[in-house]
């Protein structure tokens, strides 16, 4: 049963550690107490801005009032015990400094499937992502192959469509009738809060830029009290809150239903909730170590484990799911701060913002443009952040479809209702929804077009430029893997330069023959010819002063170069090794994906 548990749920390990230079204290490290609680305070403070997803899930599903507000505190509770979690050291946990929260693709599913289903259903679906989570926890190779950079590209920017009506009601509180469409006020606060926020992100440095959504809200809300539309009415809504309380008197968990339809928008959540912690774990991990070669595939594992925790206590409590908080992962870098010691003072004091009901409150009451102004930067970063996705990876006929038809079936959905009126009511968190239509479209074709693909590709450079050869080889490699376009302009200079320095040692005594092998993780070149083989030492003597010294002789400039040409190849490859058979030469070039 020991063995059983191990491979099912790893215990937790990590490996030795060296310190990158811009971090001051490492996850293993111990800083004081005092800088541990008030790094962990800007994190919760962070974490408290990102509560307004939570705030217009609830409002959206008909809650109000003292029932919103424990709504809150349940989802607060989670969260915090998320983040104390991940910095602890279990089987459930990263040991890093990871913030949940509950975020905005996660808040798109939850109002579609309530509205749809009801609660019961959306609770009943939470449990299932968390199920999901701890499965995939096991499966981590299913995640790239079902959502590759082009369908998370695809599946943010569809997200990024579904913001946008919630952004721009809020913001400009728009009117029913045609004689007063727009509300000034309104238009001034969310003008104010988004110009904030672009302003720091755009032009600040450091602290400010992390903590440009903080600011912005803060300027919002400073032009809403400057033009009447918060005051001394909200304000004594949070003085007579209560000091103390415990959720639940007010708001009853729904009682979970398995309802089918409601599963399939929350397990895709939860597949890209774990495509987003692979990434935050990923982000975090490098921090961590200044010589980081490859994913900790063990701590995401836990991550994960940790994170589908949490999501089975988000359906107990009926309140949307969490995910890694990517704006705790900029206050780590710009703090410098990674010790899990910060993440275990954070998840506590989260968990006590919980129970003081005047927090919860204040947040309720923020003026709806302000929010809106924070759901339209949202829908324009995630706008931008899919474009980026897609565009990360060399693209061909079939990845331009996948992303094409997939981006035209969500936005459908969205712009033409009509498509979907006469879907039944039990199918429209499926159907009725351009985000799950769009992203299983792509998902559909990403698997349908991979039918082919071969991961070796081969060809003889024999012709009169073999670097040409060797280039239209990979890109078009490429292109079908789906790699991305560094890795493959690298591997392109990388083999021109190996061409070069075998013609120049005089070792190759007839045409190369290039083999690329691809497997997600990581591209390896081997160079087969006729001939020596050659060694790339490290230690070769580089003399730079042969290149400028005009009466050096050409076998000391040959000698220079060919050193020049043996540095790019081991600096731009991840790992280099050559071997010899019988009257051939071998060069293996490998490259981390």
């Amino acid at each position: 049963m020991k063995d059983l548990l191990g491979r099912l749920l790893p215990p937790f390990a990590e490996g030795p550690r060296e310190k990158p230079r811009d971090m001051l204290y490492l996850a293993a490290d111990r800083p004081p107490w005092l800088i541990s609680f008030g790094v962990g305070l800007q994190h919760a403070l962070a974490a408290l801005m990102l509560l307004i997803y939570a705030v217009i899930t609830g409002q959206e599903i008909g809650l109000e009032g003292d029932r919103l507000r424990e709504f809150m505190a349940l989802g607060i509770l989670v969260m915090g015990f998320g983040t104390l979690l991940n910095g602890l050291t279990s089987r459930f946990s990263a040991g890093h400094l990871l913030v949940v929260y509950p975020g905005p693709l996660i808040m798109a599913v939850f109002i579609g499937v309530v509205q749809a289903a009801g609660p019961g259903a959306a609770a009943g679906g939470a449990l299932a992502s968390g199920l999901a989570l701890l499965v995939l926890g096991r499966f981590l190779p299913v995640l790239r192959l079902l959502f590759p950079a082009e369908v998370s590209g695809v599946l943010l920017m569809l997200l990024s469509m579904s913001l946008i009506p919630l952004g721009i009601n809020r913001s400009f509180d728009l009117g029913d009738g045609p004689g007063n469409p727009l509300d000034l006020p309104s238009i001034l606060i969310a003008l104010s809060t988004l110009g904030t926020i672009v302003a720091l992100q755009v032009w600040s440095l450091g602290r400010a830029r992390v903590l440009a959504l903080f600011i912005g809200a803060g300027v919002g809300l400073l032009v809403a009290i400057l033009t009447g539309q918060f005051g001394a009415q909200e304000l004594s809504q949070v003085a007579t809150a209560p000091l103390l309380a415990i959720p639940g008197e007010h708001y009853r968990p729904p009682l979970p239903s398995w309802q089918v339809v409601a599963f399939l928008p929350f397990l895709l959540t939860s597949i890209m909730v774990a495509v987003d912690a692979v990434g935050g774990g990923i982000v975090i991990d490098k921090m961590n170590d200044a010589k980081w070669h490859r994913p900790d595939l063990p701590m995401i594992s836990r991550l994960l484990n940790g994170l589908g925790l949490c999501h089975l206590l988000n359906g107990l409590a009926g309140t949307p799911t969490v995910a890694v908080s990517s704006v705790n992962l900029g206050m780590v870098h710009a703090t410098g701060v990674a010790a899990r010691r910060a993440g275990v003072a954070a998840g506590l004091i989260v968990m006590a913002l919980a129970f003081l009901p005047a927090i919860t409150t204040f947040i309720i009451l923020l003026p709806k443009p302000v929010i809106g102004a924070l759901l339209l930067y949202t829908a324009a970063y995630m706008m931008v952040s899919g474009a980026e996705l897609v565009l990360s990876r060399l693209l061909n006929a079939r990845r331009r479809a996948t992303v094409g038809l997939g981006l035209v079936a969500g936005a459908a959905v969205f712009m033409v209702p009509a498509l979907t009126e006469a879907v039944p009511l039990a199918l429209k968190p499926i159907l009725g929804s351009g985000l799950v239509v769009g992203v299983c479209c792509a998902i559909l074709l990403n698997l349908i077009f991979r039918i082919g693909i071969a991961k070796q590709v081969a060809c003889r450079l024999d012709g009169p430029h073999p670097a040409e050869q060797a280039r239209r080889l990979l890109e078009d490699g490429g292109a079908d893997w789906g790699a991305r376009r560094e890795v493959i302009l690298r591997a392109i200079l990388v083999i021109d330069e190996a061409l070069a320095v075998l013609r120049q040692e005089g070792v190759m005594a007839g045409p190369a023959r290039l083999v690329a092998r691809f497997d997600e993780n990581t591209l390896v070149l081997t160079l087969d010819y006729p001939g020596q083989a050659i060694r790339l030492e490290a230690d070769q003597p580089l003399d730079v002063r042969a290149l400028l010294d005009g009466d050096q002789d050409e076998t000391a400039l040959d000698q220079t170069m060919a050193a020049i040409s043996a540095a790019l190849i081991r600096n731009l490859a991840d790992r280099v090794s050559s071997r010899s058979r019988p009257g051939r030469g071998q060069l293996r070039l490998e490259f981390n994906h």
